[in-house]
């Protein structure tokens, strides 16, 4: 059985794993992310996070014996804080892939963001095989392609949710 629950200490070192092991080329920033949340109540990370994003919050799909078989998450940006929520770290482990728990996560972070009375839920996503697996699932819950941007190694596809 799969739970979702809030990402805290002793999970994180395990979703930090995930989140390596599916996306193996992000870069810095977007890899500090959940040391960042690991921290977050402390005053240097609030200052230092603060230009960016003024919510940020994850959770992660665990099965029975306690492991991480997924995470996802909400973020803003300072820039569009007044009109959206972001998608954070959407992720299934490669080998659990297929028994619904990308769908449960969607449909957990979907419901989660309407609660911040945003316009949009957004997020960015890629033509790397690793995220191929996504796309049809952010299609089936109807997110938007709405800008590309071609990057040395693949394609970055922004796509958008009208809450």
């Amino acid at each position: 059985m799969i739970r979702i629950v809030e990402l805290d200490g002793p999970l994180i070192k395990k979703a930090a794993k995930l989140v390596s092991e599916i996306f193996p080329s992000r870069d810095l920033p977007e890899r500090l992310s959940l040391w960042v949340y690991k921290h977050r109540d402390k005053r240097l990370v609030k200052m230092l996070a603060n230009p960016f994003a003024s919510l940020l919050k994850y959770w992660v799909a665990v099965n029975n014996n306690g492991d991480v078989c997924g995470i996802c998450g909400l973020y803003t940006y300072k820039n569009d804080e007044h009109e959206a929520v972001w998608l954070g770290w959407f992720c299934v482990d490669q080998n659990l892939r297929g028994q619904g728990i990308g769908q449960k996560l969607i449909e957990y972070s979907i419901a989660e963001a309407r609660k911040y009375n945003k316009k949009y839920f957004r997020l960015y996503t890629s033509t790397d095989p690793n995220e191929a697996a996504a796309q049809s699932l952010y299609e089936k819950y109807g997110f938007k392609v709405v800008k590309q941007e071609k990057k040395r190694s693949c394609t970055i596809i922004f796509r958008e949710l009208e809450l």
